[in-house]
């Protein structure tokens, strides 16, 4: 028995949608049951899924969508109670006076009851987080805006108010941070060190901090800055900024600077800082392809390598993340032959932004044309982001996905379904896939991806990368396990997946 309904003007944040959905979907007689903004990418998800979403009228994504697959009529009322009382609940104000939690209404109260505070975190719907980010910056504190979907004359308007006042406006879109040791947003649990980074790229931080943390080697300082810092319009201002924190941190010997293709402009700037600052600076700008020294600054061409680099700089010793497998040839080779020959395409399935360019940057010149919903030099530009054509690399994290809907590192519902799409295509040969770990993702991102993929079975093939440490909530190595039991070909890093991909579909030539 089918339900689906509206609740007009109701909003919900998209963490709080994640858990009632899966409150919901857990509840007796339910099947599965997805509660979310009513966006045109859920809509479409529910109508996939069998829903009948013709008769919601003209429904926004400022209503909510309730959508709830039951055995019986009785489990049906049941669980829309439990939505109705949940989604009331929600709204009421609270607190925690018996723990000694103090949970504030709102951003005055909170920095009177805490004047220390000089850091503040923004996660609230996007046309909502400049408004709180400017009240932040005005009071004097600096802000990490975790908030995506917020406007570019926002972000530019903030970023000048934060450079006016020598404060640090990471984001919007900042999916990590880690300062003075205290992780915020998606940080793994690494130790700390002497190598800092100041990222234009949540993901690009996790997946180097985590390689180097895997290897014993520690971080002083992650500054987040979003990926759109380096555009044009917003001129880099906060990754120069933050590069000069760690040219001045005592505690930093080493930078790292991780970032999505900068603009020339913008990139010059950067570098003309790096290289006068007086500390080793490795760089990694996703795409670069030019000299490896330059200026006195190293260039790398992935992720991984910019972990090796940065271990050399810190401790003159060379780490190895990816194990000297000589089976690996032969695996591929079998895995291969079980292929018919019609899949010969590869999916690139990625919640992580970065690691999505990493992607495309490392196949395209093998596997052109890529198609992609990212502006990236060389590639097609997917005029529907839902749909794959040929060799097709999304990131799922971009705003169109995320509208109404928890990123897919919290909330793997639609990478789910779309995987399963993929896999139906008979001519999708590989399934390129990360799984981000680390506080505020997904509880167990391998294992839900690991049941879908049993249920698929041999055909195509799935390859995986784990950014992670063993330190982490979801644990590294169990999730390593869960992949590796659904048959899964697990890499050490998104570069080796890529690596092996391309591997694998060069066996079929």
């Amino acid at each position: 028995m089918k339900h689906v309904s509206i609740e007009k003007s109701v909003y919900l944040d998209s963490v709080s949608l994640m858990r009632l959905s899966k409150k919901v979907g857990e509840a007796p007689g339910v099947k599965s049951a997805m509660v979310a903004m009513a966006t045109d990418t859920n809509l479409l998800l529910l109508r996939d899924g069998g829903f009948d979403v013709a008769g919601l009228g003209a429904a926004s994504a400022n209503d909510l969508v309730i959508a709830i697959d039951a055995q019986d009529a009785a489990a049906l009322e049941a669980a829309l109670s439990l939505v109705r009382n949940e989604v009331t609940g929600s709204a009421k104000p609270h607190g925690d006076g018996e723990s000694g939690t103090y949970v504030a209404r709102g951003l005055e109260s909170a920095l009177k009851q805490y004047p220390e505070i000089n850091l503040v975190l923004i996660s609230v719907p996007g046309r909502f987080a400049a408004y709180e980010a400017e009240k932040a910056l005005r009071a004097g504190r600096h802000v990490m805006i975790f908030s995506d979907n917020v406007s570019l004359e926002d972000e530019q308007r903030l970023k000048q108010i934060g450079r006016d006042q020598g404060l640090l406006v990471m984001g919007p879109d900042c999916g990590t941070a880690i300062i003075a040791g205290a992780g915020l947003g998606f940080a793994n649990s690494v130790p700390r060190g002497r190598i800092g980074l100041v990222a234009a790229s949540g993901t690009g931080a996790q997946e180097v901090s985590s390689i180097l943390a895997r290897s014993g080697l520690g971080i002083s300082q992650i500054i987040g800055t979003g990926g759109r810092d380096v555009s044009d319009t917003i001129g880099g201002v906060m990754t120069k900024m933050g590069l000069g924190a760690l040219i001045r941190d005592a505690a930093t010997d080493v930078i790292v600077i991780v970032s999505k293709l900068p603009s020339d402009r913008v990139a010059r700037e950067i570098l003309e800082i790096a290289s006068g600052g007086g500390k080793p600076c490795i760089v990694y700008f996703a795409g670069y392809a030019g000299e490896k020294h330059r200026g006195g600054l190293v260039f790398t061409g992935t992720l991984a390598d910019t972990a090796v680099e940065a271990a050399l700089a810190a401790t003159g010793q060379v780490i190895s993340p990816v194990p000297d497998d000589r089976r690996l040839p032969e695996r591929l080779r079998d895995l291969r032959v079980k292929l018919p020959a019609s899949r010969r395409f590869v999916r690139g399935l990625y919640s992580g932004g970065t690691l999505a360019q990493e992607a495309v940057f490392m196949l395209g010149g093998a596997l052109a044309p890529i198609h992609t919903n990212m502006k990236l030099p060389g590639t097609v530009r997917l005029e529907d982001a839902a749909v794959s054509i040929g060799h097709t690399i999304v990131d799922l994290g971009d705003d169109v996905f995320t509208r109404g809907r928890a990123h897919p590192m919290i909330d793997q519902a639609y990478r789910l379904a779309r995987l399963e799409r993929e896999a139906a295509d008979p001519e999708t040969a590989v399934i390129l896939l990360d799984v981000v770990l680390g506080y505020g993702c997904n509880a167990d991102p391998a294992g839900e991806l690991a049941e879908k993929i049993e249920k698929i079975g041999t055909h195509p093939i799935f390859v995986a990368s784990i950014c992670g440490t063993q330190g982490d909530p979801q644990n590294y190595g169990l999730q390593r396990q869960k992949l590796e039991g659904a048959g899964v070909l697990v890499a050490e890093t998104n570069a080796h997946a890529c690596e092996l991909a391309g591997a694998i579909l060069d066996s079929q030539r």
